[in-house]
């Protein structure tokens, strides 16, 4: 298989993995950069827990994504 198709996939979801450590670490700042033009007042805190559990969750499943073919060449 030419490397550029398994490249491309890699480095998405580095990506979304990025976001995703991103949002657990800061939601406010990402927030704050694409989301407050929208509203009149910032979220609560339940909204920005909300995003540092998705972002953890988003963490997992990549991370799962990226070791699935590891942990299955090991039985």
């Amino acid at each position: 298989m030419p490397k550029v198709i398994t490249i491309i996939p890699t480095i998405f979801l580095g990506f979304i993995f990025f976001y995703g450590l991103l949002n657990a670490i800061i939601p406010k700042m990402l927030w704050k950069t694409f989301e407050s033009w929208k509203a009149t007042k910032e979220p609560t805190n339940t909204y920005f827990m909300s995003r540092r559990i998705a972002g953890i969750i988003t963490m997992l499943i990549v991370s799962g994504i990226f070791l699935f073919p590891y942990l299955m060449s090991k039985q």
